[in-house]
């Protein structure tokens, strides 16, 4: 059975994908557009904390608005992260080409991750109906009947008696 793209290492991938296309992007439209360019640490750590960020959401396929809406808040939060890194608090409202630099890094990067959810998706459906599946039990219809043996009763006193007194010897014919 084809594990889905919503658990498993496929998941990670696609949480990776988002974190890592969606950080870069976001520091290359800053560094674009006259801002300062973070050491590789930071860029590092801020896809990872992207990646992990969108684990929850990746529990099912995302569409273009669930892409949309996650790249955009991270492309707000990319631009205060860099702003804050380059010690520039004054420049917190982007300049018109930095804005226009972080929208058409949002339009590439959430065109690509579109692109990037149909194919996994469609590569996981192809693969579920070429490879073998595990083959389970029927579904039951009625309740499941398991034939007890009678035990047979024994009065109390033989039953101290056993546990009290065990036999010792060998048994009798």
């Amino acid at each position: 059975m084809a594990p889905a793209p919503t658990r498993g290492a496929a998941r990670v991938v696609r949480c990776g994908a988002v974190g890592l296309s969606t950080g870069l992007l976001a520091v290359l439209a800053h560094a674009g557009s006259g801002g300062h360019l973070p050491s590789l640490p930071h860029v590092l750590g801020f896809a990872l904390a992207i990646a992990w960020t969108c684990a929850p959401l990746t529990d099912r396929q995302l569409g273009f608005a669930d892409l949309f809406g996650l790249v955009g808040v991270v492309q707000v939060a990319a631009h205060v992260f860099l702003t804050l890194l380059s010690r520039e608090p004054g420049e917190m409202l982007p300049a018109p080409s930095a804005l226009l630099a972080h929208l058409a890094a949002t339009a590439i990067v959430v065109a690509a991750l579109a692109g990037f959810e149909q194919a996994v998706f469609r590569l996981a459906a192809v693969l579920a109906s070429v490879l073998p599946r595990r083959i389970g039990p029927p579904p039951a219809f009625a309740p499941l009947r398991i034939p007890i043996a009678a035990h047979p009763q024994h009065p109390l006193s033989e039953v101290l008696r056993r546990r009290t007194l065990p036999r010792r010897g060998p048994p009798h014919s």
